[in-house]
């Protein structure tokens, strides 16, 4: 009978402990994706222009862009680094880097400006 308590309560304990595992990945994963919804309106309501292929792009283009390569990824990008490093960052066709033209004329990676932004 001890026996049989005590496996109980052990499945009880794991079936538990698995439970609040599951919370805390979905509450990771929706995290990871406000970040990127973040980032995809930061870059839609921004004032810089974005530099991809030697083209420029205002704001509201460069989202759409953005948006369109992360619904092309499909359920590929599941952080915000991987939204950055892999669609953000640098053209899938070309490979060259996207760049952002700053007010004052500064020209920075996009990779490097999206990070700083996450972080603010």
């Amino acid at each position: 009978m001890k026996v049989a308590m005590v496996r109980a309560l052990v499945f009880l304990s794991l079936l538990l402990l698995g439970s609040v595992s599951l919370a805390h990945a979905s509450t990771d994963i929706r995290s990871e994706q406000e970040k990127i919804a973040y980032l995809l309106n930061v870059v839609g309501d921004s004032k810089v222009i974005f530099i991809r292929n030697g083209v420029e792009y205002p704001g509201k283009e460069a989202r759409a862009h953005l948006q369109m390569k992360l619904d092309a990824a499909g359920g590929a990008i599941q952080t915000v680094d991987d939204f950055i490093t892999i669609l953000a960052s640098h053209s899938s066709m070309t490979g060259q880097p996207y760049y952002i033209e700053l007010p004052d004329g500064t020209m920075i990676e996009s990779e490097k400006w999206l990070r700083d932004k996450l972080a603010e």
